[in-house]
């Protein structure tokens, strides 16, 4: 029985002596875009403009501004397009296959984003589907649903009514199709990605918003119309106007009735003809389906390694970036043709300034709590070879171990050899017992998303940059933890490499 999200993790761990066989069956390939029948999608207006902002202003902490922005159908195509939409595409052996703004394992995008327009915008209140492929919202509930979302997340102020929210859920057997049982690490770390962009993307039009990961489960997948054996519910975003003064009154809507909604909604959760219900994925899903609470002190972080001189992430020039924010999201591809060139010093603080600016405390989702990032350095001007932690809240980094360590992880990545080429390793780590013991099964959710968000920003950074990126998942856990010294409570959960790549 899964009861925790250490114990999921140890379940699904890939060892090197004892990895199974695995064909993928190509009949049975999961659908990549739901589908509600007899629905008419409402379509949404083409996106030809976009935010010249750079992402290192929109990841400050002053990026979520207050009252600035508004939210019309034009704004909502922009931001659905930047948070998930489709950017492209390539004919490759007879078919075409289309990149999607957002990375993802497998290119398998497990992520669904449903939005509830409430009031303010010129589209009637109710609950969307975003449809990817047909860039429009498919209506699956009219009415204003503001008071029911607010009970959802336990929302204690009446004063910041959500005049929009978005909910990301997670398919199961679009990730599990390939990667089985492990799937549910995927589902999150593609859920964080999407869940970056889609913050990004409000923030660059100047909306205040709040993310959650805590709410209830039930209720979630109530509105939505979700099977919950196959698609759950994993964050809420709400996007709020300018706040009621305390001289104006307010009036307080009632909870609207929120009935189920009809089966064949509900059966569109399923994407293949044969799917594979994968136990230990709904399991670990369903002991988390309680709220977590605030994680008590800094031993959440203890994952066994200390840094023996500490040095700070330092200035950087701004002249290295080549992409604004849009483009960048726009242009960004899991690049690995990396080749023998050094990593310039300031490029590298870029990226480590965005991971520190993007470190801060968010008290609505407990924003990378339990998370310890580091890095091995491979080849970086002014970096010696080794395995680094950093502070972002410090701003500094922290040598642990001497050493070239970029080749022997690319073994452990199952033996992807061409990761031995990347400039940087960023790591992703996290005590799992600690966060089990503080924070409750839901706990595990939080690390894994909060890895996938900032894999994401790096994913960015590293297009803005001119530099190639691709994030890892699948490694041999209990190696990993070896070769960096980790205690045996802890885990890499996230590795993504960047660096300078051939440019074709």
């Amino acid at each position: 029985m899964t009861r925790t999200g250490s114990e999921y993790h140890r379940k699904t761990s890939y060892d090197r002596q004892q990895m199974a066989g695995h064909f993928l069956n190509w009949e049975n390939q999961p659908n990549l875009y739901k589908l509600y029948t007899g629905i008419q999608p409402i379509p949404l207006t083409p996106v030809s403009c976009f935010p010249d902002e750079s992402i290192w202003n929109l990841v400050s902490p002053a990026a979520n501004k207050t009252s600035a922005g508004t939210l019309d159908k034009n704004r909502l195509s922009q931001i659905l397009y930047l948070a998930g939409g489709v950017t492209a595409r390539r004919r490759q052996g007879g078919k075409d296959f289309y990149f999607r703004s957002v990375a993802s394992a497998g290119a398998l995008y497990p992520t669904e984003i449903y939005v509830g327009l409430h009031s303010g915008i010129d589209l009637e209140p109710g609950l969307y589907h975003f449809s990817v492929d047909h860039f429009a919202l498919t209506p699956l509930r009219l009415g204003d649903f503001s008071r029911y979302s607010d009970e959802m997340i336990d929302a204690s102020s009446t004063e910041r009514q959500p005049f929009a929210s978005f909910f990301l859920t997670g398919i199961f057997f679009r990730s599990a199709w390939k990667y089985r049982a492990r799937a549910f690490r995927y589902v999150l770390l593609d859920t964080g990605h999407l869940l970056e962009n889609l913050t990004l993307a409000l923030a660059a039009g100047e909306l205040n918003f709040s993310c959650h990961y805590d709410f209830n489960d039930k209720n979630m997948a109530r509105l939505i119309g979700l099977d919950t054996q196959r698609e759950v519910g994993l964050v809420c975003v709400n996007v709020y106007g300018r706040p009621v003064s305390a001289t104006q009154e307010t009036v307080v809507a009632e909870i609207p009735t929120v009935n189920p909604l009809p089966a064949e909604i509900i059966r569109s959760s399923q994407v293949a003809q044969r799917e594979v219900v994968y136990g230990d994925m709904v399991r670990i899903y369903q002991a988390g389906a309680t709220n977590s609470t605030q994680p008590q002190s800094g031993k959440i972080n203890n994952v066994g390694v200390t840094a023996s001189e500490w040095n700070p992430v330092g200035k950087t020039n701004p002249a290295d970036e080549e992409h604004a924010y849009a483009p960048s999201v726009l242009f960004r591809r899991s690049r690995r043709n990396y080749i023998n060139r050094p990593l310039s010093e300031n490029k590298f603080r870029h990226l480590l300034n965005l991971l520190c600016r993007a470190g801060r405390p968010d008290e609505a989702c407990h924003a990378f709590a339990g998370l310890t990032i580091g890095f091995l350095s491979g080849s970086i001007d002014g970096f010696d070879p080794g395995f680094y932690l950093l502070d972002p809240d410090k701003e500094q980094t922290g040598k642990v171990i001497d050493g070239h360590l970029i080749h022997p992880m690319a073994s452990i990545c199952l033996d992807q050899k061409w990761l031995a080429n990347a400039a940087v390793h960023f790591l992703f780590m996290a005590n799992l017992e600690a966060i089990d013991h503080q924070m409750g099964a839901r706990g595990y959710r939080y690390a894994m998303l909060n890895a996938g968000r900032l894999g994401q920003l790096i994913y960015l950074g590293a297009t803005a940059l001119g530099l190639g990126c691709c994030g890892i998942g699948a490694l041999y856990d209990g190696e990993a933890r070896k070769l960096l010294g980790l205690n045996i409570d802890s885990a890499l959960l996230y590795l993504v490499a960047a660096g300078p790549v051939k440019h074709i």
